[in-house]
């Protein structure tokens, strides 16, 4: 099968993608002080510098400025955001990996599906994709260290995550056929990346007290009281704004809780990135003219990728317990990463080439054939129990949507 042919179960998925932007949409103009959604878009500078306080700072300012209720440009921004993502991926992406991968779960259905598009994810893996950009450009050297390292602080300032996925990646993963990978030439992009570490290492210090989630509250209460004027207690900080005022132990409290509790969620989460690694390799390079030692050339390739991205976003599963978000990231960026000519350090891909050729990838691979239905039954829980599990994904949640409509009718 060509990896741009239209099945039936390509139109199916992305029907049901577009189905479920829609529903995502028109329920995003409802969130407010209660959402971790729209709270953490809103977070701005109003008691003083704070992480990921940049997005709301603009967001107040340009709300003021064309007079547009601020919530409103959040949800616009972040759709904006999501499709010019979306819209990149199907271009220059599908010549290795099918389109019915990206609409996927796996990929860009992640956030239609989970509530995530008003978040400020695919706004941070946009501007790691313009630093690529700029620095496989034109630009005089200097030029394009000043444009990568603003990029990617106003990336940091936005949400401190870009820090994971983007800058090792920046520093590792170099471009194909250009500087071989050693020590000299990792201290060299080290070096060049030392403004934006230091903008992190800034927000990891000034994380936010309470009395700045008091005030970054209270900037948005009218906007609150607008949404949902019936809503008690707005003017006590909520979602990601009372976030910003817990303590170290706080914040990672919800991570390590979800990993020391027990065998079930912590396996559960094992064999999600496993099923989704299997997936992506699965899928890469499906049906190309090409002979098939190119083909698992190509699949070792975004497997070490898959691998290093990783090992980088691992430390994020401690910080924070938003899995499916950090799942996002990592395969995301490591598409974004093969798709911009990027590579492992060469060791790496023999590592996974010798890994591959131990347990015999190549057989598995021609016996279990990448078909595009198998992604309709693919979806991440938003909970751990068994009827979660069931209706994640795509044909599952929107039989069950058909069946109670059915029902009520």
């Amino acid at each position: 099968m060509s990896p741009n042919k239209i099945s039936p179960a390509l139109i199916l998925m992305a029907c049901f993608l577009f189905w479920q932007i829609i529903e995502q949409f028109l329920s995003a103009l409802t969130w407010g002080h209660d959402s971790f959604q729209m709270t953490e878009c809103l977070i701005n500078y109003s008691g003083g510098f704070v992480r990921r306080g940049l997005a709301g700072s603009v967001a107040m300012m340009v709300s003021n400025w064309l007079g547009m209720q601020a919530n409103q440009l959040v949800v616009l921004s972040g759709f904006f955001f999501y499709f010019l993502l979306l819209g990149w991926l199907l271009i220059k992406a599908t010549r290795v990996f099918p389109a019915v991968l990206i609409l996927s779960c796996v990929i860009m259905g992640f956030p239609a599906y989970q509530d995530c598009i008003v978040r400020k994810d695919c706004l941070g893996l946009l501007l790691f994709l313009a630093c690529l950009k700029v620095e496989a450009g034109h630009l005089p050297r200097v030029g394009a260290f000043l444009v990568i390292n603003l990029l990617a602080a106003a990336a940091i300032l936005v949400h401190e995550a870009f820090a994971f996925y983007a800058l090792p990646a920046l520093v590792i993963c170099g471009a194909r056929d250009c500087e071989s990978f050693s020590p000299r030439v990792l201290i060299r992009r080290t070096l060049v990346l030392l403004p934006s570490i230091g903008c992190f290492l800034t927000t990891t210090y000034f994380h936010g007290t309470p009395q700045i989630a008091d005030e970054v509250n209270k900037s948005w209460l009218p906007l609150w009281k607008m949404i949902d004027p019936a809503k008690a207690g707005l003017e006590h900080p909520s979602g990601a704004i009372q976030a910003l005022g817990w303590t170290s132990q706080e914040g990672i409290g919800p991570g390590m809780n979800l990993l020391t509790s027990g065998f079930y969620q912590p396996t559960v989460w094992i064999l999600l990135f496993a099923l989704s690694f299997t997936i992506i390799v699965l899928f890469t390079n499906r049906g190309a003219n090409h002979d098939a030692f190119h083909t698992m050339k190509e699949k070792i390739r975004i497997a070490a990728l898959l691998i290093m991205q990783f090992i980088f976003i691992s430390p994020l599963f401690v910080l924070g317990h938003d899995y499916g978000r950090w799942l996002f990231f990592w395969a995301a960026s490591a598409l974004i990463l093969h798709t911009t000519q990027r590579q492992t350090p060469r060791c790496v891909e023999l590592f996974v080439a010798q890994g591959f050729g131990n347990v015999k990838a190549s057989h598995y691979i021609q016996k279990i054939r990448a078909r595009d239905w198998y992604l309709l039954f693919f979806g991440i829980p938003v909970c751990w129990n068994i009827p979660s599990f069931l209706i994640a994904s795509p044909l599952a949640r929107h039989s069950q949507f058909l069946w109670s409509w059915l029902r009520l009718h």
